[in-house]
């Protein structure tokens, strides 16, 4: 979800976007509406029955930056949130890459430690690759437009021209991005 909404307002700020954001928390709902959101909506996305019939705009870009990993059914939300999308629109999907070269030695060595943050978050129900990341978008009908291995914090974003080479093994994390047609 949006949270407080600290990724919205980089786009409201830098790129003049309209954004609209959803959470579970109503307390980060209500600092991103302060901060420049048009619209939030309080959906628990982990819930038996998601309801987001309440959207009713439609959106040239849907954005789940970090989210995915988080939910029980990622395929049903992305199902969900299809015609929320223009005829034109994209989706864009950030997720961690469990198959970064640090978690494979580790794995190597008998360690799977969940931690606070990152790609073993201990609140991360859902695990990808690239490959498992392109397919989830596959399955539920995007179509698939671009696909960007990336490292952005401390000495990995040092690493991106390895991405070039193996990304699924450099690439702490992945972007996607596709279209619902």
């Amino acid at each position: 979800g949006c949270w407080t909404g600290n990724l919205g307002v980089a786009l409201i700020e830098e790129k003049k976007c309209v954004v609209d954001g959803m959470d579970i928390s109503s307390e980060g709902l209500k600092q991103a509406k302060s901060r420049g959101y048009r619209n939030t909506y309080l959906v628990n996305l982990n819930a038996e029955k998601i309801k987001i019939d309440s959207v009713v705009e439609k959106y040239d870009f849907i954005l789940f930056a970090d989210v995915l990993e988080h939910l029980i059914n990622p395929e049903l939300v992305l199902e969900l949130v299809r015609p929320l999308l223009r005829p034109k629109g994209r989706i864009i999907v950030s997720l961690p890459n469990v198959a970064f070269g640090l978690n494979r030695f580790n794995l190597l060595l008998g360690r799977w430690n969940y931690t606070e943050f990152g790609t073993l978050d201990k609140t991360h129900l859902k695990f990808f690759t690239i490959t498992t990341g392109k397919n989830l978008l596959l399955r539920v009908g995007y179509k698939l437009i671009k696909v960007t291995p990336y490292n952005q914090f401390g000495f990995l974003r040092h690493l991106n021209f390895l991405n070039k080479i193996c990304p699924g093994f450099f690439s702490y994390q992945f972007m996607l991005v596709a279209s619902k047609d």
